[in-house]
């Protein structure tokens, strides 16, 4: 039984491993340039895991922690640089990952539970048992697209412009007026809105201090007569 699910596990880890190797660009964080162990980082893309075992190397590598509330154990991939990597990217409500807070976390490596050797943070749990953690300091919010469905017809827009000294959105949906709906700066650094937008199609833009924008996180487009271009959403029926 032990020799199958070892098997298993390396099946897996060498067709996890061939598929980073074809899909290069799955992140924009590149995978492939992670050369050293480091505690976990937050990154754009998720918290990034990062360890690298002593001679000789170790078959495999799972992560778990609070983050995922110690449930099955992430299987990580080794990269070219025997590095093994493992992106945390799991939404939560309003697109958050992560919210603020301390999270403790191990390894567990050939089957061996262990802290992370490359980490000096450390507690104790209740029965004694050595867990490395890392602190996130404000949400870590994953933006893939616009808008974020929060619940029923209730929708939040985000945008990230770290210069921007006011946003706005105009759509269909609130008549093109450039006033009534002023994004907010989160404690992320991102700007952000939540609006009731019952099911329907509209097209829409922002105006970052003063100029009208496209939404970069917006999938699809619109043009009106004159070739202009718009965000389009669509939203169906819950």
């Amino acid at each position: 039984m032990k020799k199958t699910g070892l098997g298993i596990i390396l099946f897996l880890t060498v067709a996890l491993l061939v598929y980073l190797n074809n899909h290069s660009t799955i992140y924009a964080l590149n995978l492939h340039a992670v050369s050293e162990a480091g505690p976990p980082v937050v990154t754009e893309e998720g918290i990034l895991f990062r360890f690298k075992g002593e001679d000789p190397p170790p078959i495999y590598v799972m992560v778990s922690g609070d983050f995922n509330d110690w449930e099955e154990p992430l299987l990580m991939i080794k990269n070219m640089h025997d590095v093994f990597v493992y992106i945390y990217n799991t939404k939560e409500e309003k697109a958050i990952v992560l919210k603020e807070g301390k999270y403790r976390y191990r390894y567990l490596v050939d089957g061996i539970w262990i802290k992370d050797p490359v980490n000096n943070k450390t507690v104790y749990d209740n029965y004694g048992t050595e867990l490395s953690y890392f602190e996130v300091g404000t949400p870590v919010i994953l933006l893939e697209k616009n808008p974020v469905n929060v619940k029923h017809n209730k929708y939040i827009f985000y945008h990230k412009d770290d210069a921007a000294k006011n946003v706005y959105i105009v759509g269909d949906f609130n008549n093109w007026n450039p006033y009534s709906h002023p994004l907010r700066k989160n404690i992320s650094g991102l700007w952000e809105i939540e609006i009731d937008i019952i099911p329907g199609n509209y097209a829409y833009r922002f105006i970052v201090d003063g100029v009208f924008r496209k939404d970069p996180l917006g999938t699809e487009i619109a043009h009106d007569k004159f070739d202009n271009k718009f965000s389009l959403i669509k939203l169906p029926i819950k």
